[in-house]
C-alpha cells in the first residue's frame, strides 16, 4: 500500500516537472524577444491654432429692468413682448385716481399756507403800528415829567407798553417766517404728489425692444424695499455679448482682443465670430471649481442671436502659421521596456541644427555662422567625458548573445531598465538648460546690438512658451530618441521650435506587440 502511494507521488512529481519544462520552453525559450508592429507619422509644415472651449449665455449689451416705485393697480398696458420702444414711451399706467387726489389735496394745503402768510404779514404790520404808538406815548410822558405835569408811574406804564409792543413785533415776524416755511413745505408736498402722479406712468429709459412683460391690466403692484420688475428692455440687439465661464486653469491664456468663434443650438451649422472684450477679475466657486467670467462681444446685424441662448464658445489663444509640426501622438509615445532603442543622435548633428536654426532667425552673416560653429565645437570639446556621455537620454545596451538570451536579460533587468527610462525622461529639462547656456556663451561677442536684442527675446520666449520633448525614430538598430523643443500645441500637433528633425522625417506614434502567430495586439508602452 505504501509502495503504491509512493509511486503515485513520484508520478505526480514527474508530471509537474514535465509541465513546467514545457511552459518554460514555450514562453521563455521559443518566444524569445518579442516583435512589434511600429506605426509612424511624418513631420509636416502647416498651421497650429490653440484654443479654449467653454460655454456661455447670450446677453444684450444693455438690459434695463423697468420697475415701479409705487403700489397700485395697473390700469393700462401699452406694449407687448417684442414691441419696439423709444426713450420716454409709456409702457403701462398705474391707476392715477388716488395720486391725483393727493395732488389736489396738496394744492389746497399750499393755498391755505399762502393765505396764512398774508395773515401773518398783516399781523406784523399791526404789531409795528402798536410799537410806534407806544414809542410816542413814552416820549410824551418824558416831556411831561420834565415839567412835572405827570407822575413817574405813568411814565413807567408807558415804557412797559412800549417794550411789550416791541416783543409783539418780534413774535409777529417769527410767525410770518413760520408761515413762509409752511408754504415751502406745502410746495414740496405738492411737488412730491405730482411726481408720484407722473410715476404712475411707467416709461422706458432707453430705445430698445421689450423682451419681458410681467403685468397685465388689472394686476396689482406692491412696491416694497425691492422694486418689482415689470418690464425688461434690451437695447439694440444688433450688438450682443456672451458671458463665458472659463476654468481657472485656462484663464491665464486669455487676453482682451482675442478672436472668438461660437455656435448656438438654434443654428448648429452656422459659426458666429466675436472678440474678447473683458475679463472679469472676480472668480466664482462652484463645487470647488473656480471659474472666471469672460465677456465676448459680437455683431448681430440680423438679430438672429437672442438673449438667453446658450453659446458654445471657442477662444483662439495662439496661432502659428507655416511652422514645422509633429503629431501629439509622437510626443506622448514611450517605447515599451522590451523594445530595443539606440543611443541618441550625435551631438555634432545637433549643433549643426542649432546653428542653422538660430542663424536663420537672427540673420547671421557667413562669418558670424562660422564663428558660432567654432565656438560651439570648442565648448563641446572642453566638456568632460562624463558630461559628454551623459546627455540625459541614456542609451540602452546594444544587442548581445542569442535571441533567447536577449529575452531573458530583458526580463531579469526589468527594474533597472525602468530606472534608466525614468532617468532619461526626468533629465531632459536640465540638459536643455545646459544647451541654452552653451548657445548663449557661444554667441557672446559675435552678435551686434540688434541681434543681441532679438536673441534675448528668443531666450525669454524659450523660457515662457516652450517645453522639451523626446520623439523616437525607427532605425535598423532600434528606436532612436530625438529631443525637440516644442512651442504652441493644439489638439493634434505641436510646434517644433528647435530640434534635429525636418519636414518629412518619420517618428513613431505607436508600437503594437505581436503574438507568436504574427497578429498585432497592444503591448506595454504602446499607445
Amino acid at each position: 500500500m505504501k509502495k503504491s502511494a509512493s509511486k503515485t507521488r513520484m508520478l505526480l512529481l514527474l508530471l509537474a516537472v514535465f509541465v513546467s519544462a514545457g511552459l518554460f520552453w514555450k514562453f521563455w525559450m521559443i518566444e524569445g524577444e518579442p516583435t512589434f508592429d511600429i506605426q509612424t507619422a511624418e513631420l509636416t509644415t502647416g498651421n497650429i491654432e490653440r484654443s479654449i472651449s467653454a460655454t456661455g449665455s447670450v446677453q444684450a449689451l444693455v438690459t434695463v429692468d423697468v420697475s415701479s416705485q409705487l403700489s397700485g393697480q395697473i390700469s393700462q398696458v401699452n406694449v407687448d413682448f417684442n414691441s419696439q420702444v423709444k426713450k420716454g414711451d409709456t409702457l403701462a399706467t398705474i391707476d392715477q385716481r388716488t395720486f391725483a387726489s393727493k395732488v389736489s389735496s396738496a394744492q389746497s394745503n399750499l393755498t391755505i399756507a399762502k393765505a396764512n402768510v398774508e395773515v401773518q404779514q398783516a399781523n406784523v404790520t399791526k404789531a409795528e403800528a402798536l410799537r410806534d404808538q407806544a414809542k410816542r406815548a413814552v416820549d410824551r410822558q418824558k416831556k411831561l415829567i420834565a415839567t412835572r405835569a405827570t407822575a413817574e408811574a405813568t411814565l413807567d406804564q408807558a415804557q412797559t407798553q412800549y417794550e411789550t409792543a416791541l416783543a409783539d413785533v418780534e413774535v409777529s415776524k417769527a410767525q410770518l417766517s413760520n408761515a413762509h416755511a409752511s408754504v415751502a413745505q406745502k410746495e414740496a408736498e405738492l411737488a412730491q404728489a405730482r411726481l408720484d402722479l407722473d410715476r404712475t406712468q411707467l416709461k422706458t429709459p432707453i430705445d430698445g425692444v421689450v423682451i419681458n412683460r410681467a403685468v397685465d391690466p388689472g394686476s396689482t403692484v406692491a412696491a416694497s424695499l425691492q422694486a418689482p420688475v415689470l418690464f425688461q428692455i434690451a437695447q439694440d440687439l444688433k450688438r450682443i455679448e456672451i458671458l463665458v465661464l472659463v476654468d481657472e486653469a485656462d484663464i491665464g491664456a486669455i487676453e482682451t482682443g482675442q478672436d472668438v468663434s461660437f455656435t448656438v443650438d438654434a443654428f448648429p451649422d452656422r459659426v458666429f465670430n466675436g472678440k474678447v472684450s473683458q475679463i472679469r477679475i472676480a472668480g466664482a466657486t462652484t463645487n470647488n471649481v473656480v471659474t472666471y467670467t469672460v465677456v465676448v462681444s459680437a455683431d448681430n446685424p440680423k438679430q438672429k442671436l437672442l438673449p438667453g441662448m446658450t453659446a458654445t464658445v471657442r477662444i483662439v489663444t495662439g496661432v502659428r502659421e507655416n511652422v514645422l509640426r509633429v503629431s501629439n501622438d509622437a510626443v506622448r509615445f514611450t517605447p515599451p521596456k522590451d523594445l530595443p532603442v539606440t543611443a541618441r543622435a550625435d551631438r555634432t548633428d545637433r549643433d549643426i541644427a542649432i546653428v542653422d536654426s538660430i542663424s536663420q532667425r537672427l540673420k547671421l552673416s557667413e562669418e558670424q555662422k562660422q564663428r558660432f560653429r567654432t565656438a560651439l565645437a570648442a565648448q563641446r570639446a572642453g566638456r568632460s567625458l562624463n558630461q559628454v556621455g551623459d546627455s540625459g537620454e541614456g542609451a540602452m545596451p546594444a544587442s548581445a548573445g542569442t535571441r533567447g538570451g536577449e529575452g531573458r536579460a530583458g526580463r531579469r533587468g526589468e527594474g533597472a531598465e525602468r530606472s534608466r527610462s525614468g532617468q532619461r525622461r526626468s533629465s531632459g529639462r536640465g540638459d536643455d538648460g545646459q544647451r541654452r547656456g552653451r548657445v548663449g556663451r557661444a554667441l557672446s561677442g559675435i552678435l551686434d546690438e540688434n541681434q543681441k536684442a532679438q536673441f534675448q527675446q528668443m531666450r525669454e520666449s524659450w523660457r515662457e512658451n516652450t517645453r522639451p520633448a523626446v520623439v523616437w525614430r525607427e532605425t535598423p538598430r532600434g528606436l532612436q530618441p530625438n529631443r525637440l523643443i516644442l512651442g504652441l500645441v493644439d489638439d493634434t500637433y505641436s510646434e517644433v521650435m528647435r530640434g534635429d528633425l525636418k519636414a518629412g522625417d518619420k517618428v513613431v506614434i505607436r508600437a503594437r506587440r505581436q503574438d507568436a502567430e504574427g497578429s498585432s495586439r497592444g503591448g506595454r508602452g504602446s499607445r
